[in-house]
């Protein structure tokens, strides 16, 4: 329900890229199969941000899990603080998490349940407790649009 609070976990990536947006381009934006999102998602901001030892670099919707791998040659701490230095807690560039009402399905091949995204950042919460959260909206078909209650 809108205003509850929710520990996110997992893939989370900035609001602007989703507000506004019907669900079928939201499951193009995030890189989930047609009809992933027919019945709804949630969608819940984050009411802090989370520490460079909370989130892992996920880069790219085009670049699903199980084809990511992190980047070598790099200082990873550095990249991690130059995106999080673009987070808010408010407006475009605060982190959203969305849970669809459908579920992963392990019958189903990742290829096929995570295909290639339009290119959104993504980054993966990897804290045990989560990060504190509100749901701000609900959509409940394939054909609503996402519009965060605040």
């Amino acid at each position: 329900m809108i205003g509850d609070s929710r520990d996110v976990y997992g893939y989370i990536t900035l609001d602007k890229f989703l507000v506004g947006r019907g669900m079928a381009e939201v499951e193009r934006n995030l890189g989930f199969h047609a009809g992933r999102l027919s019945r709804g998602a949630a969608f819940i901001k984050l009411m802090r941000l989370p520490a460079l030892t909370e989130f892992d670099l996920a880069a790219y919707s085009i670049t699903a899990q199980h084809r990511y791998t992190a980047p070598t040659g790099y200082d990873l701490d550095k990249l991690k603080a130059i995106a999080a230095s673009q987070w808010t807690l408010s407006g475009g560039n605060r982190l959203v998490k969305v849970i669809p009402v459908i579920g992963h399905d392990e019958t189903m091949r990742d290829e096929d349940q995570y295909p290639v995204g339009a290119g959104v950042p993504q980054w993966r919460l990897v804290t045990k407790t989560g990060i504190p959260g509100i749901v701000v909206a609900e959509t409940h078909t394939g054909a609503d649009v996402y519009r965060p209650a605040c």
